[in-house]
């Protein structure tokens, strides 16, 4: 509890670090945080068009499904890629003042949410223009999934920070597995492929295409989202907790001697 509340007291510090993240990215730029939204809805264009072509899919309906997986892939990759880098970018600051070494990941975990909430602005107003009829009181299952999205992704990035932190390595290597992972779960592919007999078993304890269900079945699909896709990802999650915890517990003294 005193780690917690440490934690808190510096609140406004490391919500300062995630909003300077965030100008600083974007600084200088003609369009500014609008790319926020343009980044995933130009590759939604080319994925949908491409699929459009080959497959037959239909383009409306398909590119409003894959911008909802794009903006949710694109939070937890975020957390885990920069949340790799975030005690290595805070360098300056762990070795001059003692501060809970958590609040370094959580300010990555910070930023991805607002990354997201903006992203998620810029994917409402394209279902409102390309399909208007999906929008119902059930888009109000939003605030739980990203209450859900939050829980899942603070302790990955957590135990990314960690881990690159004293094996450099781990960031390049990442990328491969998060590839593999974007091919195994329904964010652009569609779901039903999913729940093919060479798919099935892996999606069943996949967390990804749990969380992809939790977003998708009340927002496009117009129906209440499954308790049990909840319960997968919280299980998840719950576990990477302990995960991270436990690391965190055994490293925060020995953090600053992997620089």
């Amino acid at each position: 509890m005193s780690y917690l509340n440490d934690i808190l007291r510096y609140r406004h510090f490391w919500t300062h670090l995630a909003l300077s993240d965030l100008r600083a990215r974007f600084r200088r730029s003609y369009l500014g945080i609008l790319w926020v939204a343009l980044q995933p809805l130009l590759l939604t264009i080319i994925i949908s068009a491409v699929l459009n072509i080959v497959f037959n899919q239909p383009f409306s309906v398909y590119s409003v499904y894959i911008f909802s997986g794009l903006i949710a892939w694109d939070f937890v990759t975020g957390c885990i890629t920069l949340g790799a880098v975030s005690f290595l970018t805070a360098e300056g600051y762990v070795r001059q003042v003692r501060l809970p070494m958590a609040i370094y990941p959580l300010r990555t975990t910070l930023y991805c949410c607002i990354v997201f909430g903006l992203s998620f602005g810029g994917f409402a107003l394209y279902t409102l223009a390309l399909t208007p009829e999906v929008f119902s009181w059930r888009w109000i299952y939003i605030l739980p999934f990203m209450a859900t999205l939050l829980v899942f992704g603070a302790p990955l990035a957590i135990i990314s920070a960690i881990i690159n932190v004293k094996f450099r390595d781990f960031q390049q290597f990442i990328g491969l597995i998060l590839q593999i992972i974007w091919y195994v779960s329904p964010i652009f592919l569609p779901r039903a492929m999913f729940d093919k007999p060479l798919l099935h078993d892996l999606t069943a304890v996949n967390p990804i295409a749990a969380l992809m269900d939790i977003l998708r079945q009340p927002l496009l699909d117009g129906v209440d989202p499954s308790l049990r896709q909840y319960g997968l990802a919280l299980v998840w999650a719950a576990g990477l907790w302990v995960l991270a915890l436990t690391m965190l517990r055994r490293n925060e003294r020995k953090i600053i001697f992997f620089y």
